[in-house]
């Protein structure tokens, strides 16, 4: 109870930043069916090569879409703050392989997918073994064939960075990572995620700009991991949020001083939007940690419309075929790890008193 009363005590601290949720909420509804319509042009066609059978095509559509419109309006929402038009298309794709990306990298449903990822990122694409790898490599191959050659270096060297950081994320299911560890991951995945979707937005990202995009970056992942603490520690998964290390006060004033860093990069009028939006993003962290029930029967209304869906968090994106091959080791306790060698012991024993054929 005395936290929640702190957490609202936070969200009334970062009143400055509500000012500008009714410019938010309109500009998404403005933009948020040409995103839809974009979808249905760019993203729909790669998930009809790919995947055949209708009902998966149908439930992954959903998971995408969700994600292609949440992560959509919050790349607009910059565009507009930094005066720049992007492509709709490039925006939609980005956010659909933003969802694929992190559910194959965080599913454990190959052990070398990183490697292969990484080679895709790297300009030498292996053969991709899954389906969901397979989809993800069609995106990215859409995004590189609507940027010019210089800004694909850049995003494409943006993204391997993102992606050695991303590889050190499963650390944290350690149970003995350190805060100093962690904070290194918080930084590196978060500022350079937010880091490749600007780019993907404007491409001419000065010194400064660049900076701020990339520490706002870091407030998002660590919101990210506010909101998933209680599913993060069923499954195992250590985070500075998790530990109590980082609170959605500390986020709000996170936010607070990045504002008056906006103000003086792009000034008040593109200022106010954006941090509408992450007001409106505290709000809905804090709804759904504090009121889940609530937040559950709301999710399930709005992920019922393709206008209200980037409201909801959104199914897992992965084919089942591929999920059907998970390959996380089960939790390193002390028990269990004694259990393992005991086990390990016992078969090296085996293959020594048998012959070999």
């Amino acid at each position: 109870m005395r936290q929640g009363s702190a957490e609202i005590a936070a969200l009334f601290r970062c009143g400055r930043l509500a000012l500008g949720l009714p410019a938010a909420i309109g500009h998404a509804y403005q933009r948020i069916e040409g995103l839809n319509a974009a979808f249905d042009r760019v993203v729909a066609p790669s998930l009809n090569r790919v995947i055949s059978d209708t009902g998966e095509r149908a439930r992954i559509g959903v998971s995408l879409r969700t994600m292609s419109s949440k992560f959509g309006l919050a790349m607009l929402s910059y565009a507009y703050t930094a005066r720049c038009e992007p492509s709709l298309e490039i925006v939609v794709l980005a956010g659909a392989a933003t969802r694929l990306y992190d559910d194959l990298i965080d599913g454990d449903v190959d052990p070398r997918i990183g490697d292969r990822l990484g080679s895709l990122f790297g300009g030498r694409a292996e053969t991709p073994e899954l389906d969901g790898e397979r989809l993800l490599v069609w995106i990215v191959q859409e995004i590189a064939r609507r940027i010019t050659a210089s800004d694909d270096a850049a995003v494409f060297a943006d993204l391997r960075s993102l992606h050695e950081f991303q590889r050190l994320s499963c650390r944290q299911r350690e149970a003995d990572i350190s805060p100093a560890v962690l904070e290194q991951i918080t930084q590196g995945k978060g500022a350079h995620a937010n880091l490749v979707l600007c780019r993907l937005v404007n491409p001419r990202l000065g010194l400064v700009e660049r900076e701020l995009v990339m520490d706002l970056g870091v407030t998002f992942q660590m919101l990210d991991d506010y909101v998933d603490v209680d599913e993060d520690r069923r499954n195992g998964v250590t985070t500075l949020a998790s530990l109590s290390l980082v609170t959605l006060a500390d986020i709000g004033l996170r936010f607070r001083v990045l504002r008056r860093r906006m103000l003086a990069q792009y000034g008040r009028r593109g200022t106010r939007l954006y941090c509408g939006m992450l007001f409106f993003l505290l709000l809905q962290a804090l709804a759904h940690r504090r009121l889940p029930s609530l937040g559950r029967q709301f999710g399930r209304a709005a992920g019922r419309s393709s206008t209200l869906a980037f409201l909801t968090r959104g199914d897992n994106s992965l084919p089942h075929a591929d999920r059907d091959r998970i390959t996380r080791p089960p939790e390193r306790t002390a028990t269990g790890q004694a259990e393992q060698t005991r086990q390990t012991e016992q078969t090296e024993q085996t293959d020594e008193e048998t012959p070999c054929e």
